[in-house]
């Protein structure tokens, strides 16, 4: 594995070699587990550099970004891309805007829900997508999806167990309740799916949407996903959650779905369990501290109670 400092001195030379761009500033974005992300300021404008070791995330970000450029939709631009020495590289444009989980705060309801209003509309557009594009398609199925639920409940459970910070009993529940469920994911109608636009990735300025980035796959199933992992994620910032509110609205969404989103959240809630104290492909550690585990245990029975009671 590459260590930051060598992916750093690579990314200048692919600068440099490459692409001819002599950069006056470059900052490595403190987001990505699978590649590094830097921000690239020169006499030539603004880009985004991002460089991977995995040939899948490489592929992926270029494969989406051109399909999805055909919806018009606020995305980044692949201004170069190829390989370089042992690792890949992506130049795309930047798009000045801050991830809507740092701003959040900031943010006046009415904002809230325009942007929501526009994500919904994004989603939409995607969802036109054909899903013969997905690599596996043909093996997608709603059995398939309802039976890939439950191997990913046993993946975080191995991931929990071998993380040694939550309890893996945690996931018992969920899976029992995924049972409960199992009329609703047989009746969705599965649809492709931005599923990677929570608290991170959606990019605003000034209160707008101007951006969505960091896309190396799509979804395929229920877009819920998606909302309930951004619920998770704003329950984990102790931040209100009328975003989640105006966003059901917007999709309309009925009793059953408004419950699917409670377990989505749930389940989110025991993949935050089974990350932390994790190591990734970037050699990223996801540390905890006490206060986060007590946090994040009473969110996860705090969501179990709502679902117990709604059934």
């Amino acid at each position: 594995m590459i260590s930051e400092d060598t992916k750093k001195d690579i990314a200048l030379r692919i600068l440099r070699n490459e692409l001819s761009i002599m950069p006056e500033e470059i900052t490595r974005f403190p987001t990505g587990f699978c590649h590094s992300v830097y921000y690239i300021n020169s006499k030539a404008g603004e880009f985004v550099l991002r460089v991977t070791e995995s040939k899948w995330h490489y592929d992926g970000s270029v494969k989406w970004l051109t399909e999805l450029a055909r919806l018009d939709i606020p995305i980044p631009k692949i201004l170069r891309n190829g390989q370089y020495e042992d690792v890949y590289y992506t130049l795309i444009t930047y798009i000045d805007g801050k991830d809507i989980g740092d701003v959040y705060y900031t943010l006046k309801d009415y904002q809230k829900r325009i942007v929501i209003k526009e994500l919904v509309e994004i989603q939409r557009k995607v969802s036109e997508l054909s899903p013969r594009l997905l690599d596996g398609y043909e093996n997608c199925s709603a059995i398939g999806n309802f039976e890939s639920i439950k191997n990913n409940i046993q993946r975080i459970r191995k991931n929990i167990t071998a993380n040694k910070i939550f309890n893996p009993a945690v996931c018992d529940a969920v899976e029992d309740i995924t049972e409960n469920l199992k009329d609703y994911f047989m009746s969705i109608n599965p649809v492709v799916f931005l599923d990677d636009i929570q608290t991170k990735n959606v990019l605003i300025s000034n209160g707008k949407l101007v951006g969505i980035v960091d896309i190396d796959e799509i979804g395929y199933g229920d877009p819920l996903v998606v909302v309930g992992v951004t619920n998770m994620a704003l329950l984990l910032m102790k931040a209100d959650t009328n975003y989640i509110d105006y966003w059901l609205d917007e999709m309309q969404a009925n009793d059953i779905q408004r419950r699917a989103l409670t377990y989505y959240t749930l389940l989110s809630c025991i993949e935050f369990m089974g990350e932390r104290g994790a190591n990734f492909s970037n050699d990223v550690l996801v540390s905890t501290n006490q206060d986060e585990i007590e946090l994040i245990n009473s969110i996860y029975f705090e969501l179990l109670s709502k679902l117990y009671c709604s059934k």
